[in-house]
């Protein structure tokens, strides 16, 4: 094993916590999105296993009684962390009702939405429902593509409200090719993409659709992908590719230069460690890859 993959999974594991889940950073405190990335990584990494059915557990102790699983106790509007935690509990038997109480809540929410106004500065289509960062407002590109991947590595891939949020996606990608947080033009601009969101979409509509309607959006990825080294958008830009096939060879020392950047930088954050950890040793998307 790389060393710097070893001293990544080395120092998500320091910040497991004793009552179970994973802090931010060291000496932080429990976050249910820290906690699902790390036990998706860790799992990727199979290792430190006597950490993830107490991370699971814990995870559910915080799911809401309507399903949602909050950032914090104090901001239950703040619901995007319960895809995640519905990717993680994949990896764990004894989540079963937590899943399913997740899953509801999924589809039975949404982000808000309305007819578009004739002198509408945005472009794209605000009656499409997919999902918000945070309740009561707008659906945006990324947690709409995490509740995807979540619907469908629960067997949900089929529902309606899936099929919507496919279309949300597909109406939100830039005409140029890629993503962003979900506005394609502003005062009859395009606007740019970004590879996070390009990434997310990606993996999330892989298999709803043919490589010729995303192909624009895979050659930008594919354009920008050498040059990124920022954990957040290499990490994503790869699972990205990796849905289409278009895995690049060298994405593991890509990894690995990037982690090395923590000497400069300092510690990444554990949801950042772990996506990298995840990017490098799965070669398949990330449904297959969580199922």
């Amino acid at each position: 094993m790389e060393k710097l993959i070893s001293n990544a999974i080395d120092l998500v594991c320091s910040r497991a916590l004793a009552e179970g889940g994973f802090s931010v950073k060291s000496d932080g405190f429990f976050r249910p999105d820290a906690t699902a990335w790390a036990v998706l990584a860790l799992k990727s990494g199979l290792c430190c296993g006597e950490y993830i059915s107490k991370a699971c557990l814990r995870l559910a102790q915080s799911q809401l009684p309507d399903g949602r699983v909050p950032l914090s106790t104090v901001n239950a509007a703040a619901y995007w962390p319960t895809a995640l935690a519905v990717l993680a509990w994949q990896k764990s038997a004894g989540q079963v009702d937590s899943v399913q109480r997740a899953v509801t809540f999924l589809i039975n929410n949404t982000g808000v939405h309305f007819p578009k106004e004739k002198k509408s500065i945005a472009e794209h289509d605000t009656e499409i429902k997919g999902w918000p960062w945070v309740e009561n407002t707008h659906s945006w590109v990324e947690p709409t593509s995490m509740a995807v991947l979540a619907l469908r590595s629960s067997r949900n891939g089929e529902h309606p409200r899936v099929f919507e949020a496919v279309r949300m996606l597909l109406d939100r990608q830039l005409p140029s090719g890629g993503w962003n947080m979900g506005n394609t033009s502003a005062f009859d601009k395009e606007l740019l993409p970004v590879p996070e969101s390009t990434g997310s979409a990606l993996a999330a509509l892989n298999s709803f659709t043919n490589t010729e309607v995303v192909q624009k959006s895979l050659e930008y990825l594919n354009k920008i992908i050498q040059d990124l080294r920022t954990p957040l958008a290499l990490a994503w830009g790869l699972f990205g590719l990796t849905s289409w096939n278009r895995r690049p060879e060298n994405c593991r020392q890509l990894i690995l230069e990037t982690l090395e950047r923590q000497e400069k930088y300092g510690p990444y954050d554990t949801d950042l460690l772990s996506q990298l950890i995840i990017a490098y040793y799965t070669e398949a998307d990330l449904i297959r890859f969580v199922c």
